[in-house]
């Protein structure tokens, strides 16, 4: 069971997470082309390349599951992601769910790898 601390960590990292996803999806939404929710997308492709990123550099303990499970799950929109998915099923935009689905999934994947191999790099890099 985490600590007090720890659970205060992540409740205001997670508060702080979600308040920069808000405003970035919707500034990228806003600026770009009308895709299927490109700001939910972008996000989540950030989210996981972030996450790969900490998964590599910080060791496991209380920074690892304030910034991992905090920050970055307050940030990260696969809820958003998976009522987007919804409406498209529901609406029968099936192009949109197919381009919604590979973007998230296969990029978000690809992403984490690329965090991982970055954080590696870096941690060589730096001696550590």
């Amino acid at each position: 069971m985490p600590a007090l601390k720890e659970l205060l960590g992540v409740f205001v990292a997670g508060g702080a997470g979600a308040t920069v996803r808000v405003w970035l999806s919707s500034v990228l939404d806003e600026r770009s082309f009308r895709g299927p929710h490109i700001g939910t997308l972008l996000v989540n492709l950030i989210g996981c390349l972030a996450i790969g990123l900490v998964a590599a550099t910080v060791p496991r303990g209380p920074w690892r599951v304030v910034v991992g499970g905090g920050l970055l799950g307050g940030f990260t929109t696969y809820s958003a992601f998976a009522l987007l998915s919804f409406e498209a099923v529901s609406e029968g935009r099936w192009t949109a769910l197919a381009l919604q689905w590979s973007g998230h999934l296969v990029g978000g994947v690809l992403c984490v790898a690329s965090g991982f191999w970055l954080g590696g790099w870096l941690v060589q890099s730096l001696g550590r």
